[in-house]
């Protein structure tokens, strides 16, 4: 049996760009200027590109594209709890238990 090689060249320079897209917002634009889109104080273009790297360069680093995803939503979810002021011990604890509950049921 033939083992195929993964091309991983596609996905490492995706998550250059992207990286490097993030860079270059929170260098050169002004957080107000994206403070109030689409969802009033959320700076959604940040977690638009936050979000997508942060998953790519887990799910290459970890080589499992599902926990991942889950570690990624897990730091997006707690970023913006804490942009609104909601973040607190007893909520990233309950993040960590639903994406390990979530990881438990799916690799069952």
């Amino acid at each position: 049996m033939i083992k195929r090689r993964k091309n991983y060249l596609p996905s490492l320079v995706l998550i250059i760009i992207l990286w490097g897209l993030l860079g270059a917002l929170i260098y050169w634009v002004e957080p107000e200027l994206v403070k109030d889109v689409l969802i009033p104080g959320l700076y959604l273009p940040f977690f638009l590109l936050f979000f997508p790297a942060s998953l790519l360069t887990l799910a290459l680093v970890l080589g499992n594209s599902r926990r991942g995803f889950l570690i990624s939503l897990g730091i997006t979810i707690g970023l913006i709890l804490r942009v609104y002021r909601l973040d607190n011990w007893l909520n990233y604890i309950l993040i960590l238990g639903l994406m390990l509950a979530v990881d438990r049921y799916c690799s069952a």
